[in-house]
């Protein structure tokens, strides 16, 4: 099973570090990320745990964030009130599931009870389990003990007893905070006063009385299975009206322009930024004089000019889309609007004394490799040393498989591309970064080939077997690390020199050696500017870029040969 997305790990226990999406930041508090426990050690069960778990909150996260604009309801069907009943039914059958099943959930029935009243105030809120008294040896066959067991029963009881009593009295408003909830999460406002409304609390409170009956039944170890979540479909806008999430829904699937993720995510935070301001307007009542104010707004959003103005120019898009495209709309209102600003920084070349610096630290003269599970162990070595020696970007190289690294016209090489079995989720940023670099014999001398052999022989296909990945952003886990390292040698952990700059630094030691442009394009993967004919019929082998590729030296770098792999292979 594949390493779950933000595993880590504390000692001799896993945590999985979950990010916050920033328009959801709100909702939790402001917290940038969460890091619960998975309760075990064992590094099998921590990888399905963790994907378990990653799961939830995803489903969360997608919950929430139909909350954040739900529909109103001009009436509940009978159809609606049965789906919102059933909802509540299976929360509490799952639930059940959950805590029963699960040793370490037991471990601590304190926990288990605030999770109870937790679930029954917000079924929708996920629980961190953390109980500092787990068994160790605890294997998730053996059951609940018997002291456990009259516990759980003790406390189903107390809650069906408050059900009941609730059922008898027609007690609607006991059930309204798991009615709401599961509302929201369809992306539906329940509202009280709505035509059927006392109708669907009914049917809820009697699926709610039902479910807990259900649990006391399964204490008397009767079987009680869970049904399935059901789904419906959430209430479409009025035809008549178009919002800019429309036409945000429209552009995201258009073929016009290719949209990665990170566009995708970039565009979709811009436009959340503005709904926040105005939340379900339509397109047509959006004006100039509301842009104006908006741009003062967004400016006082951000740290730079820069960033608040990439967040106006993202809904500005969106709003020529709307008109030119899709011509929902007669113009944009907004054409003209921007907020002036400078580029403070430029990425430059690494200076010698900064490249020393780095380079002295003791994961390149001692291969310590750092704890860090950002770091992706080996990859703290080799990914840096790989960027100042080819010019490639970290993604890149942070997404490498053993599979890439082979000899081709007798020389070694690295292959950066997207194509491949078993490849879907690797990518470059273009059509020029699809290439074969050949590899500088420092690297070669520092044993990056046995480390290669040694990673292929062990069965492994990432070259970083134990690098963190982001499916949309692959470097940037090990981007966040590289500014610790930085930090640690006396540079700045943020801005330049960062990774990026080793590419402005391979190229003019390129040029100086008497290479053109177009060579250093191939081994950097930058878009060429030359002729039509040299861009789509020129062909290079790997002996014409060798010679360039060789031409990166650091002379006043002394680079100890200390990996555990050279000589190997």
């Amino acid at each position: 099973m594949a390493k779950p997305v933000g595993l880590n790990k504390r000692g001799n226990r896993y945590y999985l570090r979950v990010i916050i999406p920033d328009d959801l930041s709100g909702l939790y508090g402001g917290k940038a990320g969460v890091n619960p426990a998975l309760g075990t050690a064992d590094r099998a069960e921590a990888h399905i745990r963790g994907h378990a778990l990653r799961a939830r909150w995803e489903a969360e996260f997608a919950a929430k964030r139909r909350t954040l604009s739900p529909d109103p309801l001009p009436s509940v069907t009978p159809e609606l009130a049965a789906t919102l009943a059933a909802r509540i039914r299976h929360r509490v059958l799952l639930d059940d599931d959950r805590l029963r099943s699960d040793p370490l959930l037991r471990a601590d029935l304190r926990h288990y009870r605030a999770a109870a009243k937790t679930r029954q105030a917000n079924p929708l809120a996920i629980i961190e389990w953390a109980p500092p008294d787990a068994p160790e040896d605890a294997d998730g066959l053996s059951g609940a003990t018997a002291d456990e067991l009259t516990a759980m029963a003790d406390t189903n009881a107390a809650i069906d007893g408050d059900a009941a009593v609730n059922m008898a009295a027609r007690n609607l408003a006991a059930v309204m905070p798991l009615v709401k909830a599961e509302a929201l999460a369809l992306g539906l406002s329940f509202d009280v006063a709505a035509p059927g409304a006392r109708d669907a609390l009914l049917a809820c409170l009697g699926a709610y009385r039902k479910a807990w009956h259900e649990v006391t039944q399964r204490d008397a170890g009767s079987v009680v299975d869970t049904p399935p979540m059901p789904v419906a479909a959430r209430a479409p806008a009025p035809a008549s009206v178009k919002t800019l999430r429309d036409v945000y829904e429209r552009w995201k699937v258009s073929g016009d322009t290719p949209k990665g993720a990170d566009n995708l995510a970039s565009v979709d935070r811009a436009l959340r930024k503005f709904e926040g301001q105005h939340p379900n307007l339509s397109l047509n009542a959006i004006t100039r004089d509301m842009g104006d104010q908006y741009r003062s707004w967004i400016r006082t959003q951000f740290n730079t000019p820069k960033t608040a103005r990439d967040s106006l120019d993202r809904v500005k898009s969106l709003m020529n889309y709307a008109a030119e495209t899709l011509q929902w709309t007669d113009r944009n209102a907004w054409r003209g609007l921007s907020i002036k600003a400078t580029t403070t920084n430029k990425r430059r070349p690494w200076r010698e004394d900064e490249l020393t610096a780095l380079f002295a630290a003791p994961v390149f003269t001692r291969y310590e490799l750092p704890e860090d599970a950002k770091a992706g162990r080996d990859g703290a070595y080799w990914v840096p040393l790989l960027g100042i020696f080819t010019g490639a970007r970290p993604g890149e190289l942070c997404q490498l498989r053993v599979a890439d690294v082979l000899e081709v016209e007798g020389v070694p090489c690295i292959r950066i591309t997207d194509d491949g079995e078993g490849q879907a989720d690797k990518s470059v940023k273009t059509a020029a970064g699809h290439r074969m670099v050949p590899l500088n014999s420092e690297l070669i001398r520092l044993g990056f080939l046995g480390y290669v052999a040694a990673m292929r022989a062990a069965g492994h296909d990432g070259l970083w077997p134990q690098m963190m990945i982001r499916a949309d952003r692959k470097s940037d886990y090990f981007g966040r690390w590289f500014g610790t390292l930085k930090a640690s040698v006396g540079l700045p952990k943020a801005g330049y020199p960062d990774f990026y700059c080793f590419r402005h630094t391979v190229r003019p030691l390129m040029r100086r050696a008497g290479f053109s442009e177009e060579t250093q394009d191939r081994v950097t993967g930058h878009e060429s500017r030359g002729s039509v004919g040299t861009v789509v019929y020129g062909h290079w082998g790997v002996a014409d870029l060798r010679p360039a590729v060789e031409a990166i030296r650091f002379p006043f770098l002394s680079l100890p040969v200390v990996s555990p792999h050279a000589g190997a292979g």
